[in-house]
C-alpha cells in the first residue's frame, strides 16, 4: 500500500499529494479546491520524498501554496477538523518570523493574514529561541483581530516526556493536528491534539479551548489555507502529501499514515541534494548544498 493510497483510504475532504512536477497548482485529489502557487519562491518537485519530489518553500515572505476558503477547511463545519502534512526544515532559524520573544513561523495555517481571523496553525519555533526550542505545535484562535493567544498542544524534543524525534535539518517529520469538538464555556476537557511521529503529545490544560487566557470558541473565518508559509511569515523548506479531514482521525488512522507498509528506506539523488535511506521516512535526511542554504 502506497502513502497516497493509506490517506485515500481515510476519505480526506482535501488531499494535496504536493508532487505535482509542473503548473501553476498542486492538485486536490478530492477535487475540492487545489493549491495555488503564489510565488516564484515556490519551485515544484525540488525535494525527493519517496519515488516523488515534493515542493521546497525559500523561506521567503509570500512564498506559499494557497487553497480557497471553504468551511469544509473550519472545525464549526462538522464540529471536528483533523489536518496532517509531511514536513522538512531547511532552516532551523527562519528569517521572516512572528513572536515578541521566541520566534516562530505558521507552515499550515487558514487564515486572512496573521493578525486577521486566524483560524489554527501549524507552528514551528525557532531554534535558538530563549525558551522555545524548535518546538512545534498546533493552535486553535479567537476569531478575533489581533487573534491573541491560541490554546495548543506541541512537542519539543528534550522538554516533552514522550518527543523521541530531534527537529533536524533535512529531516522529514510526520505531523497531525486535531481540533476536538467544542463542548461549552465551562468545558475543561475538549481542545487540540498534536502527533509527531505518529506519537501523540502529552495532554496540558493550556490545549483546552477555555483554559484561561484563551477561551477559544472555533469560528469559520473567510481566510484560505496556506502551505508552506504565509503572507506575513516565511518558512524554508519542504512540505509533502497534506490532507484535511471534518474529523477526528483515530489513532490507528495516523498510525496507518505514518507506519504503512511501503516505508522502505530510500536514496535518491538529485543535481542538488541527496536522500539516504533509515529506518523509515522519520530516519530519512536530506544532504542540501550550499545552493539552497
Amino acid at each position: 500500500m502506497s502513502l497516497k493510497t493509506a490517506i485515500l483510504a481515510t476519505e480526506p475532504t482535501s488531499y494535496w499529494p504536493l508532487t505535482d512536477v509542473t503548473g501553476t497548482s498542486c492538485r486536490d485529489e478530492m477535487g475540492l479546491h487545489d493549491a495555488l502557487v503564489n510565488s516564484a519562491g515556490v519551485k515544484l518537485a525540488a525535494i525527493p520524498f519517496g519515488a516523488a519530489s515534493a515542493p521546497y518553500f525559500d523561506g521567503e515572505i509570500g512564498s506559499v501554496l494557497t487553497a480557497d476558503d471553504d468551511p469544509h477547511y473550519s472545525q464549526p463545519y462538522a464540529n471536528a477538523l483533523s489536518l496532517a502534512a509531511w514536513v522538512c526544515p531547511l532552516a532551523l532559524d527562519n528569517a521572516h518570523t512572528g513572536g515578541s520573544t521566541d520566534q516562530y513561523v505558521h507552515f499550515l495555517e487558514k487564515a486572512v493574514d496573521s493578525s486577521t481571523e486566524v483560524e489554527w496553525a501549524m507552528r514551528l519555533y525557532n531554534q535558538t529561541n530563549p525558551n522555545r526550542h524548535s518546538r512545534l505545535s498546533f493552535y486553535t484562535f479567537k476569531l478575533v483581530s489581533p487573534p491573541g493567544q491560541g490554546n495548543g498542544a506541541y512537542m519539543e524534543y528534550g522538554v516533552t516526556a514522550n518527543d523521541t524525534t530531534a527537529v533536524e535539518l533535512g529531516g522529514w517529520l510526520f505531523l497531525v493536528g486535531q481540533a476536538e469538538p467544542w463542548i461549552s464555556e465551562s468545558d475543561l476537557t475538549s481542545g487540540c491534539v498534536f502527533w509527531k511521529q505518529g506519537i501523540r503529545a502529552a495532554r496540558t490544560p493550556a490545549d483546552k479551548y477555555e483554559h484561561s487566557p484563551c477561551h477559544v470558541h472555533p469560528r469559520d473565518g473567510s481566510g484560505p489555507i496556506s502551505i508552506g508559509g504565509t503572507n506575513s511569515f516565511g518558512f524554508k523548506g519542504s512540505i509533502a502529501h497534506s490532507a484535511i479531514w471534518n474529523r477526528l482521525l483515530s489513532a490507528a488512522e495516523i498510525t496507518s499514515i505514518w507506519a504503512g507498509p511501503d516505508r522502505a528506506p530510500w536514496d535518491a539523488n538529485v543535481s542538488q541534494l541527496r536522500v539516504t535511506g533509515g529506518a523509515g521516512f522519520g530516519m530519512r535526511k536530506i544532504f542540501v548544498s550550499t545552493l539552497l542554504l
